[in-house]
């Protein structure tokens, strides 16, 4: 019997070593990387009265809750967001600089996981030529697999949310191709589908959504803002952009439509449990690892903007969604036998109109118009010639034409000292940093220094311009975008939940690049190569602590 003892005791050692050394009790099967797109921090303490028990108030409550971070670089965008979250790096070392940017070496645009090498599998159509090739470095995804060696997969509604976190060789990642109503992936990661994701796709559950109305949650009077705020936009095929709403599939882009409501969260939600249990996640002697990223927040939060009744009643759905998924959880792996931790990929602005209703001094204009005036103003100042070489700014960066200016015998710096002082009188800008300030460091205070962590040499353009707070470039005459400096981009709540976690609000002041060595860690691994950021103090404590809320860090 004694030898027996010391055999169990040596066993269970090994097993605290092998499985993360911060774990007093057993290991997680599994570990949950939750993206919610577009989920600024604000709305978690809104419309936390209207939340269930079992949702964002069980993660809120019973886990860590990290209220002070912010993203830390420019600009803050989708696919950046999805890579900088789970490998603790920002732009200017993994190279996501931006969802599309200019490639110099073939003049045209670069979609962030675009791969011309890779068919699409499940599908024909250039949605499914992806992959991670144009990531640099690794992620918690891949330090994960090399730590416990279980599998990783990643799925998402949009490609870019499936592909950037679930690293470079997960036992998948799946994505939803609109036209044709299917999740489908890339021969990056297999010759065929798996048995279950074609199973899935033969219930054809988006069918099922075509024709549903979407009515609000709760009643009218319940909901913060009136319905129909200024400067929203409207669904597919209606005239404005009122409840109720009725999905309807579009000629053009099929089942598109369904992203700007809950509808699209409840069908991921749905091919998320059939990933859990196709792969048997969680069951195996190793840990795995499930990365989701919710996208329909985000396509909601473009049409309607964050003070519409129509964001209030997506989160108040998502976080019964968020309740169903937890309680899969349980019942699938076991409660407290996994580790789930959700954040954003950045926030939203509120629409220009509404921002100046509010007496913000919010405004829009057209970027293709006004920067189709500053290419003359430069032919006008230094000669006929094709001076910049896209028709306006990608995520706020102008590419010059290097050629043109050495064939001029132009001096580079003074074309950007006039693009500067053209950029700061149009009443749009606040701020202008050509490449050599960048590259040398010469970008003093909290804006030039987003600007530096979010500039990649190789990639980012010769100018990079920084707009007004609630000014906007686009062509849309409604609805909103996010992609700056301030703070309703910047700032996202992150949730840590499970063994390990010790529970309450830390009001810590951390930046997004501090979640993964965080969540490393409390797992016991090696941060991703590009990591920049430090363990929030505060966030490990014992799995037996109790789950009440606790109020800690700096009033």
């Amino acid at each position: 019997m004694l030898n027996r003892f010391f055999v169990r005791c040596a066993i269970g050692a090994f097993l605290v070593r092998v499985c993360g050394v911060a774990f007093a009790g057993e290991s997680p099967r599994l570990v949950v990387a939750v993206l919610v797109d577009q989920l600024r921090y604000d709305y978690l303490e809104r419309f936390n009265g209207q939340f269930s028990k079992g949702g964002f108030r069980r993660l809120m409550e019973q886990g860590c809750f990290l209220t002070s971070v912010h993203y830390d670089y420019f600009p803050t965008v989708t696919a950046p967001g999805h890579a900088s979250l789970w490998s603790g790096a920002t732009p200017m070392s993994h190279g996501i600089i931006a969802n599309d940017w200019f490639d110099r070496s073939t003049g045209r645009m670069r979609y962030c996981v675009g791969d011309e090498t890779v068919e699409g599998v499940g599908t024909s159509s250039p949605a499914g030529r992806m992959s991670p090739r144009n990531f640099v470095g690794s992620t918690f995804a891949d330090e994960f697999r090399l730590r416990f060696g279980g599998r990783v997969v990643g799925v998402s509604l949009k490609d870019r949310g499936a592909i950037l976190p679930a690293g470079r060789r997960p036992a998948g990642a799946y994505w939803f191709e609109s036209a044709s109503g299917r999740f489908v992936t890339s021969s990056y990661y297999c010759s065929q589908l798996p048995e279950w994701v074609a199973e899935f796709n033969a219930r054809k559950l988006p069918e099922s959504f075509e024709g549903k109305k979407w009515t609000r949650l709760l009643p009218a009077d319940s909901y913060q803002w009136p319905d129909a705020q200024i400067g929203e936009g409207a669904l597919a095929g209606e005239k404005a952009g009122v409840f109720d709403h009725e999905v309807r599939r579009s000629p053009q882009e099929g089942f598109e439509t369904l992203m700007p409501t809950p509808f699209g969260n409840e069908l991921l939600l749905e091919f998320t449990r059939a990933a859990v249990a196709g792969e048997k996640l969680g069951t195996g002697p190793r840990p795995d690892l499930l990365c989701v990223s919710f996208s329909s927040l985000d396509y909601c939060g473009h049409r309607f903007g964050p003070y519409s009744q129509e964001v209030q009643d997506v989160m108040l759905r998502l976080d019964l969604q968020i309740q169903t998924l937890l309680e899969f959880l349980d019942q699938r792996v076991g409660r407290g036998r996994f580790v789930l931790a959700l954040g954003a990929d950045h926030g939203v602005a509120p629409t220009p109109e509404f921002a100046a209703e509010q007496g913000l001094g919010g405004a829009r204009f057209d970027p293709v118009e006004t920067i189709g005036k500053l290419a003359e103003a430069l032919s006008g100042r230094f000669g006929e010639g094709r001076w910049l070489l896209t028709p306006r700014m990608v995520e706020g960066n102008l590419f010059l034409n290097r050629g043109l200016i050495r064939e001029k015998g132009v001096s580079e710096s003074e074309i950007c000292a006039f693009v500067r002082d053209w950029a700061l009188g149009t009443g749009w800008f606040q701020a202008c940093y050509s490449r050599d300030q960048i590259l040398e460091g010469r970008v003093p205070g909290p804006v030039g220094e987003r600007v530096f962590r979010g500039f990649h040499p190789e990639r980012s353009g010769d100018l990079v311009l920084i707009l007004k707070p609630f000014v906007l470039a686009g062509l849309q005459t409604s609805g909103t975008t996010h992609g700056s400096v301030y703070s309703y981009d910047t700032h996202i709540p992150v949730l840590l939940y499970g063994p390990g976690v010790r529970p309450g609000r830390l009001a810590h002041p951390c930046m997004v690049s501090d979640v993964v060595p965080t969540l490393c860690s409390l797992l016991g691994m090696v941060e991703p190569a590009g990591s920049l950021g430090r363990p929030v103090p505060g966030v490990q404590g014992s799995a037996a602590e109790p789950s009440g809320a606790v109020s800690r860090g700096k009033k």
